[in-house]
């Protein structure tokens, strides 16, 4: 039936042309509200003491990249003129009237640099987010995507990154993971046992797991407008593969939050939110690069893979390298995409790519490889670009924050008061009492125990912050 209706659907070119760019818009103005996804996000994943810090930088985020990625961005991106590494016209969007795709890019701009301020929460400099956001989306991530959509791109053509999973995703975690190595971990983050002598972790809990929720939530809905409007087609064959794209990366997610809810309940004997919603971040950005190119039931298979590939990262990450990242950016978006990308050379199903490009189970094996010399490069560009950004602002002293103003928090330093205020009459001036009642079933307070919290004297207005 959908074949007949898209045979059915042969209109005007023109009329083709105006619904494509009015889905691309569609699209594109829902893929930028994922910037209030990644806000609620990590700002209930952080201390209530940086919430303030959090959303503001995701704010600027939009801003920052507006301005960077309008001067040059899009011209390194898709300027005419240029050669297989980098474009060479369209600068703020001279001799060019694609406004539309212009926002559809800026907006995966912008996801670029959101993705790292997870990985550096907490104990960055504003200045240097500022400075690093405005270099990844001038320069960093537009030479990528140069390579991989820009005709002119030497990777076009042979790697299969449909929606960014490399691209974006991959370029981005792997930003995150250099900028969080470099910058070091929160305080308290990491102890060093006497008696062993090994390091051990000690996660931080955020504040507000609700926040995170609904972030969450808002991340789940934009993913389907960021990887079925890739495809920037929704008419007669379009909206075929637009559909699939959109029940490939619903497939991806579900397949990844069900893992890590089940991984984490046999391990820890918990039905662990956060930890589900990773699982569902994972599974949708595995599907990115290759939702295109697989049936639907591959979904499945992606998001179930995916998942327990970020956590192996993850694990790597915190125990082995003793990174702390404290939103996995780095082992959600880099381990997610690149394994997605791995995932287009093993599944590309013969009915969706050009002959000789099927995966590996498919009979193929030309197209892996491809996809493992475009995860290299990815990587190798990410890495060596971020190392010398943060390296730089780290010698200069710009990167990250005093241990005074960690321990007091950046939303009290950088920003001028705390994101909670509750007023509380003290005029004595004596400590107040918070008492807290705990149910039986809850732990460490036996039944109709109450558990008393002295809190510091404070002035008429006290501010709360954990």
């Amino acid at each position: 039936q959908q074949q007949k209706q898209g045979e059915a659907m042969a209109i005007d070119p023109e009329v083709a042309e105006a619904i494509n760019l009015l889905w691309v818009f569609v699209a594109a103005v829902i893929c930028f509200f994922l910037q209030a996804g990644f806000g609620l996000l990590e700002a209930g994943a952080v201390r209530a003491k940086n919430a303030q810090n959090i959303m503001i930088k995701n704010i600027m985020d939009a801003a920052v990249a507006a301005f960077s990625y309008y001067l040059v961005g899009y011209g390194f991106a898709y300027g005419e003129g240029g050669n297989p590494f980098i474009g060479n016209s369209f600068y703020a969007l001279r001799n060019t009237e694609d406004y539309i795709l212009w926002f559809f890019n800026y907006v995966f701009a912008g996801t670029t640099a959101t993705i790292v301020s997870g990985a550096v929460a907490e104990r960055c400099m504003f200045e240097a987010y500022l400075i690093y956001s405005s270099f990844l989306t001038a320069f960093i991530y537009p030479v990528v995507s140069h390579w991989i959509w820009s005709e002119d791109g030497f990777l076009y053509g042979k790697v299969l990154d449909f929606a960014g999973g490399g691209a974006v995703h991959g370029v981005g975690g792997a930003a995150a993971f250099m900028g969080a190595a470099i910058l070091g971990p929160r305080i308290g983050r990491f102890k060093v046992d006497e008696a062993t002598g090994k390091t051990i972790s000690t996660p931080i809990r955020g504040h507000n797991l609700v926040l995170s929720a609904l972030g969450g939530f808002i991340l789940w809905f934009g993913f389907f407008a960021f990887n079925a409007g890739s495809g920037q087609n929704i008419v007669g064959e379009g909206a075929i593969v637009t559909g699939r794209v959109a029940v490939v990366t619903c497939f991806g997610g579900a397949a990844g939050a069900i893992t890590m809810l089940a991984f984490i309940r046999i391990k820890d004997g918990i039905w662990d939110m956060m930890m589900s919603m990773n699982g569902l971040f994972a599974g949708m950005i595995a599907t990115c690069s290759c939702c295109n190119v697989i049936q639907p039931w591959a979904g499945f298979i992606v998001g179930f893979t995916g998942a327990l590939f970020y956590y192996a990262q993850s694990w790597v990450t915190e125990h082995i390298l003793h990174i702390d990242d404290p939103l996995d950016a780095a082992a959600l978006h880099m381990g997610g995409g690149f394994w997605g990308m791995i995932m287009a050379g093993l599944l590309a199903d013969p009915d969706f790519v050009e002959d000789g490009d099927e995966g590996l189970f498919y009979g193929g094996g030309k197209q892996l490889g491809y996809q493992i010399m475009g995860i290299a490069v990815y990587g190798g560009w990410a890495l060596g670009t971020s190392a010398l950004m943060f390296g730089t602002l780290n010698y200069l002293g710009l990167f990250r924050v005093s241990e005074e103003v960690e321990l007091m928090g950046l939303d009290e330093h950088h920003h001028g008061g705390y994101s909670y205020r509750i007023s509380m009459r003290n005029p004595r001036g004596s400590q107040l009492r918070w008492t807290m009642t705990r149910k039986p079933e809850e732990p460490f307070a036996a039944k109709g125990e109450e558990k008393n919290i002295n809190l510091p004297e404070v002035e008429e207005e006290e501010v709360i912050s954990s």
